[in-house]
């Protein structure tokens, strides 16, 4: 869309809105100053006419749609499911039409989404329902307007069950609500430091005009008092049945299982206050929700950030206290900058009350200029440009003022605000503004950035420099567009414009540039993105200065305590009791309980960060008397004996071993094997199967450990085998997997330390097996694996092959992106055929497949697993490796809706 050109200014200041010149979202404006009953008028008469809800799909990834003829033909968004968007296809939201200007964040599924800019802009004030952006945890729900029903108990004198008729039925309350993700504008954080959190543009953040009954009218009908409600809440449970990340959780009356379902809470006081609007919406712009937007019931809180306004609701609950639901608190806090994944954990910090977030901060953005707009520089030099966006805040306040400068901040300018949205009875506010400003061309001559800032009417204002936080939620520092004097393709002089970021993993922003990044982002001077912290930054592993008063231990006496029961380890010659520990440490009990009774400074240090390692603070017992160590704990590790064989063992599960590499074979572009030879050709490996191996190695002055699981066996004499996958740098991994990169150059005679055997599954043979430390026992596996997760399954299925009376029935299902990416296929269609009574596999390919190919195409999905899997039982397990998306969104909940039990559920 062409820069718009020759606009003058207004001569008024529009730092003060005035409420009689209210504009409305079409081509005409309307003075509500002439309306004497406001109460005559609906929301479609005063922001209407409602933009266009139909999606147009992308249905095949060279950008075709469907014809402008079927577009034009359909009434609702059903009339366009025929034609899914080719992202879509494969995956179990493929029955729900979707637009393909949407830019997904999160790649194909689950959805998670925002509109360009452009779009944004386009539409301003009411956005498309198809257009509205997007946050989706999982698949989409299917359910029906006709069966779903909504419970309202707790502290109520009369408990609801509600059908969507009777909910429908109940005097309405519609109004314009904009929404926010939390996330919004994250990427610029991830530019900074990485966070947990994917990649948000600035177009998290749409309005649509919402439509259903008051919270409040529900509690009343509830029997809920108006009195006595200080310290009560009102907690609202979704449909969704999502993974448990974090284990049982800190109440003990309500752990936290496998499950665990998405929910809420608000104190009861605002859920009462007919002020603050919460809503129970059914309807959005007119129609009913659609289906990603939480059909057929969702909450409405105006004001607050959308993760609290929980789609797909089934239930409301009066409470006593503040909601114990999982994702109240691991989601949507903005801890301390200082704050890494490892200590929040450790600490406590996603329980302390003051880091949740919920009402809105202040925020603007510009979508005009947009990201690599350009404007030729002679022929509009005489001219003004109109530059804009929008600003919202939160909690009912109205933006007061939007303000633009060209000079870093030295002089502002007060932009004019497009204040569309009526004030409710109570002088609420619960909208996003659109502000423009008319910028003279010749101004951005010299003009390095352009900058905007908004303020609310309590005096809020945009902060200028950004903050980190680890979840990168409520970024709002200045909207900066750089501006930049170039030459076009005809060689004339243009400005063009280059926005921070780009949403997802789209190309181009300043802030993708190491020389852009901001020097300190509230946690001291920045590394530079991709570098390794400075040497003295890490633990020192030399022995500290020992505190007066401390007790010392000996050597002798850590390595008593070296059971799961009782498990001591030294770090930096300090001593630790883990014990309690192990429950909760990411990694699991074995990288703790390999090192029991040792001193495990190397190992420690090469897989957790320098926070993680003052965390052992909480289990410190005393400081190792270093004289107690003897010359003999540096001494060859002794050798260990296999009893079955007789043979010697070449793995040991205290000390780290080179292992010499002998071969090494290409399989794909970016995959290749690696054969290592044992100390002799009469060692066997001494790993049991199901376990993994630690491959360490100094990269660059950095300690790195990784796990990982051979393809051979204690069958395999003499030798050990790995597949491995490359990972090179990326924007998102300036320096790629480092491990799988240092592999990739190892050269033949070249060696890497091994140590093992690690992991919380054993298979011991005709079913029986260790999971995580429990007997248990199948007749039948379900395998499901992605890229190199193939080798601990492959593992396990050539152990069970290997033995002819071992009855057990496996059937895998193997994901990829490419033909070509599939590992090992051969063996596994020797297998396959060889073994057809015990063995199946299927493959399925996420990028599209070749002429004439035979399985599956897309993702995952339940309907692909009922067809090839074992059905659930008792005695049928199933046994996952691959990346983690896929296993938390596409395999357990697929699993877990066709019966499968989650402790019949082992993810490697």
């Amino acid at each position: 869309m062409p820069p718009v050109l020759g606009m003058k200014r207004a001569e008024t200041s529009e730092s003060s809105v005035d409420l009689t010149t209210l504009i409305k979202p079409s081509t005409s404006i309307q003075d509500f100053s002439s309306a004497i009953d406001k109460d005559a008028h609906t929301c479609e008469e005063l922001y209407g006419p409602y933009p266009p809800s139909i999606p147009v799909p992308m249905i095949h990834k060279d950008g075709r749609t469907p014809s402008p003829y079927i577009v034009s033909k359909a009434e609702t968004m059903w009339d366009m499911q025929s034609y899914p968007d080719h992202r879509d296809v494969g995956t179990p939201d493929e029955w729900i039409p979707r637009d393909g200007k949407l830019v997904r964040l999160t790649g194909r599924h689950p959805f998670n989404v925002e509109p360009p800019l452009s779009v944004l802009n386009k539409f301003k004030f009411l956005t498309p329902t198809c257009l509205h952006y997007v946050r989706n945890h999982g698949a989409c729900p299917q359910l029906k307007w006709e069966e779903h029903r909504v419970r309202v108990g707790g502290l109520v004198a009369t408990p609801l069950d509600l059908s969507m008729d009777e909910i429908a039925a109940m005097e309405p309350r519609e109004l314009p609500v904009t929404l926010v993700c939390a996330g919004n504008r994250r990427k610029e954080q991830n530019m900074i430091r990485q966070t947990i959190g994917f990649n948000w543009g600035a177009g998290g953040v749409s309005t649509n005009v919402w439509k259903g009954v008051p919270l409040r009218d529900l509690l009343l009908k509830a029997g809920v008092s108006e009195k006595n409600m200080a310290g009560k809440h009102v907690e609202f449970i979704g449909h969704e049945d999502l993974p448990n990340k974090v284990g049982p959780g800190p109440f003990k009356d309500e752990p936290w299982g496998k499950l665990v379902k998405y929910g809420t809470s608000v104190p009861l006081a605002r859920a009462m206050n007919p002020a603050y609007d919460i809503l129970v919406a059914y309807e959005a712009n007119g129609e009913k929700l659609q289906p990603d937007h939480g059909f057929p019931v969702r909450l409405i809180i105006p004001g607050y950030i959308g993760g609290r306004m929980i789609k797909w609701m089934t239930d409301i609950n009066v409470l006593e206290h503040e909601t114990k639901n999982h994702y109240h608190y691991h989601d949507n806090r903005i801890l301390p900058p200082h704050i890494t994944a490892e200590e929040s954990l450790t600490g406590g910090w996603w329980y302390k009350p003051e880091y949740i977030f919920n009402e809105l901060n202040i925020n603007s953005a510009m979508t005009a200029p947009d990201h690599n707009e350009t404007i030729d520089l002679a022929r509009n030099i005489a001219g003004t440009y109109e530059v804009g966006g929008y600003a919202y805040t939160g909690g009912g306040r109205r933006i007061s003022r939007v303000e633009v400068t060209t000079d870093g901040g030295k002089h502002w300018e007060v932009a004019k605000i497009h204040q569309i949205e009526r004030p409710t009875d109570y002088g609420m506010y619960w909208c996003w503004i659109w502000w423009s400003f008319d910028l003279k061309v010749a101004d951005l001559v010299g003009c390095k950035e352009i900058w905007c800032r908004a303020w609310d009417e309590s005096n809020n204002c945009q902060p200028t420099e950004p903050t980190w936080n680890l979840m990168g939620m409520g970024n709002n520092q200045v909207f900066r567009v750089k501006v930049h004097l170039v030459r076009d393709a005809s060689g004339n002089h243009v400005f063009k414009f280059e926005h921070p970021t780009q949403p997802g993993q789209q190309e181009g922003g300043w802030m993708t540039k190491l020389s852009e990044k901001p020097d300190s982002a509230g946690f001291g001077r920045l590394l530079e993105q991709g570098q390794s912290a400075p040497k003295d930054a890490a633990p020192v592993a030399t022995a500290p200065a020992v505190k007066k008063g401390s007790k010392l231990i000996t050597m002798e006496e850590v390595r008593k305590h070296n059971k799961e029961e009782d498990v001591w380890i030294v770090v930096n010659n300090k001593v630790y009791d883990c014990t309690e520990y192990l429950d909760l440490h990411p990694g699991g009990a074995d990288p703790i309980l390999i090192n029991a009774g040792e001193d495990s400074t190397e190992d420690f240090v090469a897989i957790h960060s320098t926070k993680a390692t003052k965390m052992l603070d909480k289990f410190y017992v005393g400081d190792l008397d270093i004289n107690s160590i003897k010359a003999s704990d540096t001494d060859a590790v002794a050798d260990r004996i296999d009893e079955k064989t007789g043979r010697k063992i070449a793995l040991d599960p205290k000390h780290k071993q080179p292992f010499t590499l002998q071969n090494k074979t290409v399989l794909s572009r970016d995959s290749f094997e690696l054969d290592f030879a044992l100390q002799s050709p009469e060692h066997i490996l001494g790993l049991p199967t199901g376990k993994h191996v630690f491959l360490s190695a100094d990269i660059k002055g950095e300690m790195v450990m990784r796990r990982y699981t051979p393809i051979t066996s204690n069958h395999d004499i003499g030798r050990i085998k790995f597949v491995i996958k490359a990972y090179p740098p990326c924007e998102r991994f300036p320096m790629g997997g480092k491990m799988s990169q240092y592999l990739d150059s190892l050269k033949i005679g070249d060696t890497i330390d091994m140590r093992g055997p690690v992991g919380e599954f054993d298979y011991h043979g005709n079913g029986k097996f260790l999971m995580e430390h429990e007997e248990c026992f199948a007749t039948h596996f379900n395998m499901i694996a992605g890229g190199t997760g193939i080798t601990p399954v492959m593992q396990i299925a050539s152990e069970i092959l290997r033995h002819p009376d071992d009855k057990t029935t496996m059937s895998l299902i193997f994901g990829c992106r490419e033909e070509g990416d599939i590992l090992c296929r051969q063996t596994l269609d020797e297998w396959a055929e060889k073994h057809s009574d015990r063995f199946k596999v299927h493959y399925i390919l996420s990028d599209g497949a070749p002429e004439g190919w035979k399985h599956s195409v897309g993702f995952v999905n339940k309907d692909l697993f009922e067809k090839h899997l074992y059905p659930a039982g008792d005695n049928c397990f199933n046994l996952m490796c691959g990346p983690p998306i896929m296993l938390e969104k596409g395999c357990t909940p697929n699993l877990v809706a066709l019966g499968h039990r989650q402790e019949n559920i082992f993810s490697f």
